[in-house]
């Protein structure tokens, strides 16, 4: 399992685990007869002024990257391969992926792709990177408007977090990486997902995310003088931040230890995704693309009326499930659909089940499809591929 290393600041404590990092990869390299070639990293445009300084001092060559789901790509993937060879990196490198998960899940692909495998770090900088993203080892890019169909399992040397770094995060960034965070928590743990329901509920009530530009911790001036950042963050608050973070992440690992290519218990971290997916890969290929916390918290609302029809979730929990994410802001899929596609209500089903029957989850006639026990617990079921259509069918 990936090593997680916490840190508070960055332009402290980054630049010596860096070079920890790579005299650590050096030593194994240079043993196994391979020649280092030092450290590159591969930067989110959104972050790339914050670190940049903190790279180029440490002598670490750098290429800034597209952030956007359309560029988590053959051809993304083409433009950082082609960087390395420009720069002669060898097979000694270590890449280092720094931003949110388009950036790392592509740089761990080209990492585990390039010259048969590099090593590779990552520094995740939005939380839904920092929850769910970077952990794990999973890396890939999309194709022909499906997500992730191409990609590997990988072994990251370290997964570097800071919690304090998501305090500038847009609204929208916060409100993705927040719907993960509840996908996690229902996955394995009830009273934290009560605690983080009722945190963000107050922060969207009356701390101004995600109703205005201002983030968790972003400075600015508000009407009676004081700064935003005071409004906004409190001790209580980066505490809280800092348990969910280490919480997801905690959970997360335990189940990728247990299963880390993806063949049984780690399915469950899928809640949400099949349907999620398809509503991500439909919006994406209408050019009006939405966030994958947004199609995954759409995905989780549909999953509560699935495992409701099931017979394995009680009503009430199904109820209150929906409430929470309506509470908050998330929308159905029908919402999204019609508001990103522009999809007829009369051709939704007819769209969802063709991206669905095409997820990498299935096998034949059967796809592995994650439904909710209770809160803090799901199963993986095997649903026949005419039954979920049907269900489909039946609810859009």
């Amino acid at each position: 399992m990936e090593r997680v290393i916490y840190i508070t600041d960055i332009e402290l404590e980054l630049p010596g685990i860096l070079r920890r990092l790579w005299a650590g990869a050096a030593g194994a390299e240079e043993a196994a007869g391979v020649r280092p070639t030092g450290i590159y990293a591969v930067v989110d445009g959104n972050v790339a002024g914050r670190f940049a300084p903190v790279l180029e001092a440490a002598g670490i060559e750098w290429m800034p990257f597209v952030a956007q789901e359309e560029r988590k790509s053959l051809e993304g993937l083409q433009e950082i391969v082609g960087w390395l060879l420009e720069r002669e990196a060898d097979r000694g490198a270590l890449l280092l992926g720094i931003g949110g998960g388009v950036t790392t899940d592509i740089t761990a692909f080209a990492a585990s792709v390039y010259k048969r495998g590099i090593k590779y770090a990552l520094v995740p900088t939005t939380l839904l990177a920092q929850v769910d993203a970077s952990i794990g080892g999973k890396t890939g890019v999309n194709f022909h408007g499906y997500k992730n169909v191409i990609g590997t399992f990988g072994s990251p040397e370290a997964v570097i977090v800071a919690p304090r770094v998501l305090g500038s995060l847009p609204a929208e960034e916060w409100h993705s990486g927040m719907a993960e965070v509840l996908k996690t928590l229902i996955t394995g743990d009830a009273e934290m997902y009560g605690e983080a329901v009722e945190w963000y509920g107050g922060i969207l009530e009356g701390r101004g995310i995600p109703g205005n530009e201002v983030g968790l911790g972003k400075a600015g001036q508000s009407g009676d003088g004081t700064s935003m950042a005071e409004k906004i963050v409190s001790e209580q608050d980066e505490e809280m931040l800092v348990r969910i973070v280490r919480r997801c992440i905690g959970i997360k690992s335990s189940i990728v230890e247990a299963d880390r290519t993806e063949k049984g218990e780690r399915m469950k971290l899928n809640l949400g995704h099949t349907l999620g997916h398809a509503v991500e890969s439909i919006c994406l290929n209408a050019g009006r693309p939405v966030t994958h916390g947004e199609a995954v918290a759409a995905g989780i609302i549909a999953t509560a009326g699935i495992s409701l029809r099931k017979g394995v979730l009680a009503e009430e929990v199904a109820g209150r499930i929906v409430r929470d994410f309506k509470s908050l802001g998330y929308r159905d899929i029908s919402e999204i659909l019609a508001n990103c596609a522009d999809v007829p209500e009369e051709e939704m089903a007819a769209k969802l089940s063709d991206f669905v029957l095409n997820d990498k989850k299935r096998k034949e006639d059967f796809i592995n499809f994650v439904l909710i026990r209770g809160l803090g617990s799901v199963e993986t079921a095997a649903l026949g591929v005419n039954e979920l259509q049907k269900i489909i069918y039946d609810m859009y």
